[in-house]
C-alpha cells in the first residue's frame, strides 16, 4: 500500500514547487507595469478565498459521492481526483499573488496569497490515513 502514495506525493511536490518557482519569477523578472495594481487587490482577494474555501469543501461533497463497496484502485483513483481539484483550487490562490506582483505590488500584498497558498496545500498533504479515510 505504501506504492499507493508515490504518485500523489509527486503530485503534491510538483504544484508546491511550482509556487515556489512563482515566487522565484518574480524576484527575477523586472516589473514594467504602469497598472494600478490598488485596483485588483480587493477583487482577487475575494477571489482567492472563494477559490481557497473551494479548496477545502469541494472535495469533501465529491467525496460524498462515493460507494462504501469501492475497490482499493477506485479509493484510490477517487483520492487522486480530489487531491489534483484540491492541490490545483489552492495553486489558483498563490497565481492571483503573481498576478498582482507583475502589476507592481509589494510583498507585503504578494506573499499572503502565497501562504494561503501553501498553507491549504501542507493540509492536503497525502498520507496513508487520508488515503484509507472514507471522508476528507
Amino acid at each position: 500500500m505504501k506504492g499507493s502514495l508515490f504518485v500523489p506525493r509527486v503530485l503534491w511536490v510538483a504544484l508546491f514547487t511550482s509556487t515556489l518557482i512563482y515566487l522565484v519569477v518574480l524576484e527575477l523578472v523586472e516589473v514594467q507595469s504602469s497598472a494600478s495594481w490598488e485596483t485588483l487587490v480587493y477583487p482577487l482577494a475575494f477571489i482567492a478565498v472563494t477559490t481557497g474555501g473551494a479548496s477545502l469543501l469541494l472535495p469533501r461533497f465529491m467525496h460524498k459521492q462515493s460507494q462504501s463497496g469501492d475497490s482499493a484502485s477506485q479509493k484510490q483513483s477517487r483520492y487522486l481526483t480530489t487531491l489534483i481539484l484540491a492541490l490545483a483550487l489552492a495553486e489558483s490562490v498563490a497565481t492571483f499573488g503573481l498576478v498582482l506582483g507583475f502589476l507592481g505590488a509589494p510583498a507585503t500584498v504578494v506573499v499572503p496569497f502565497f501562504a494561503v497558498a501553501w498553507i491549504l496545500m501542507v493540509i492536503r498533504f497525502p498520507t496513508q490515513e487520508k488515503l484509507d479515510r472514507p471522508t476528507r
